[in-house]
């Protein structure tokens, strides 16, 4: 089968760039063509793919490189004869377009009305030419005629499209995201822990909480700060272990000062580091005892399914897909409301408390992540491919 995929960047930096990455990597592997259209993409490209450059002669000017980006793909994939054209970022017109963020309007409830500052601020945000042209964007792209299939990480996203476009259960269906079980194992748990523990200045033995996720607002880590203030307050952690959060991924200078600047206000400077991006991510979560994610918002959030499968406990907002596959209090802990910073001081406690609880837990997360590895979900992906592309056969024979 001969397959474009389309995404600003390739590279397995992000949730949905990570997710395409793999995809890409299992197309080539099943012997299938794969050509890959991008701005960018950086040195660990799979060599198989035949990588198309989209110009971004617009790169510094925000809503004019989303417009161009988008009008390139318009006029340039469509010429060639692909059997499937699978698109995964700010573009009107594919075959099949998997949904990694939900819809605009949704997404600035959570991402700029909840985010703090001012009305005018808010409503500049909203007013922009840059959230003009993806709403204009998203529009075309849900618009029937301009898609065979919209494939939703989550009903949370699934439902947002079908109540906002008034498309159907055929047209939208939902796929939770694959996991690599291999990589995000059990068997890692324990191996790196030492390495890590020194080369972090950690203290023996403490109960280590990871927060993994770009925009530090929208990921809830305001809240998570909050809550090992909360811990502090309540005397501590059960058998004087010492708590250290560990928060991972990127977020703009000036609100990581803001961020630093409160943990020093709060006295918790021990407990709570701020790391940046970081490589190996499947080590920082093979060290930790806890996931936490109090997101805003997320479509899905594969970091959750990376917990999962690394069998640690995961603590997670409603408001991210991802939540859908966790058993409240089974496989770890649903999060009502992601500023309740006392719930989640509440969970971290019980959890530092009772270790065969916690074991237990991780346990039945790493069952529950094996139902949905990575080789089960190609398997139900492909199959859509050949669904989709025998509807396109069809409608052309006609």
């Amino acid at each position: 089968m001969k397959v474009a995929i389309t995404h600003t960047r390739y590279t397995f930096q992000g949730g949905v760039e990570r997710y395409a990455y793999d995809l890409v990597r299992r197309l080539a592997d099943a012997g299938h063509e794969v050509h890959y259209f991008c701005n960018f993409w950086d040195e660990h490209v799979d060599p198989r793919v035949k990588l198309h450059k989209v110009p971004n002669t617009w790169k510094q000017i925000r809503f004019m490189k989303v417009w161009s980006f988008d009008r390139w793909l318009s006029r340039n994939v469509r010429r060639e004869d692909f059997d499937i054209v699978h698109g995964f970022s700010k573009s009107s017109f594919q075959d099949i377009y998997t949904d990694g963020s939900g819809c605009l309007l949704d997404y600035q409830t959570y991402s700029i009305d909840e985010a703090g500052g001012g009305a005018l601020k808010k409503k500049v945000k909203r007013a922009s030419l840059h959230q003009k042209h993806v709403l204009a964007i998203e529009k075309r792209r849900f618009t029937r005629g301009n898609f065979h299939r919209i494939v939703a990480m989550s009903d949370l996203a699934g439902n947002q499209i079908k109540a906002r476009y008034g498309l159907t259960d055929e047209e939208v269906i939902t796929l939770y995201n694959g996991i690599d079980v291999e990589r995000f194992h059990p068997e890692k748990r324990g191996l790196w822990r030492d390495e890590y523990v020194e080369r972090l200045s950690l203290p023996p033995n403490p109960f280590l909480v990871l927060c993994v996720g770009h925009d530090y607002r929208r990921k809830g880590v305001p809240a998570l700060i909050q809550a090992a203030a909360k811990v502090k307050e309540r005397g501590g952690l059960p058998g004087g272990r010492q708590l250290r959060v560990c928060v991972v991924g990127r977020e703009t200078h000036h609100f990581e000062r803001e961020l630093a600047a409160e943990i020093k206000r709060l006295d918790i400077v021990e407990n709570v580091r701020l790391y940046g991006t970081q490589d190996l991510v499947d080590r920082w979560h093979g060290f930790s005892d806890l996931f936490v994610l109090p997101t805003r918002f997320d479509a899905f959030g594969n970091v959750v399914l990376e917990a999962m499968a690394t069998g640690v406990p995961a603590l997670v907002s409603v408001r991210a897909g991802a939540a859908e596959v966790i058993e409240d209090g089974k496989t770890g802990f649903l999060l009502q409301d992601p500023d309740d910073a006392d719930a989640i001081a509440t969970r971290i406690m019980t959890l530092a408390g009772d270790e065969p609880l916690r074991q237990r837990m991780g346990d039945a997360a790493r069952e529950a992540a094996e139902a949905l590895s990575w080789d089960r979900h190609f398997e139900k992906m492909f199959a859509l491919y050949e669904e989709v592309l025998a509807e396109k056969r069809q409608t052309a024979a006609v």
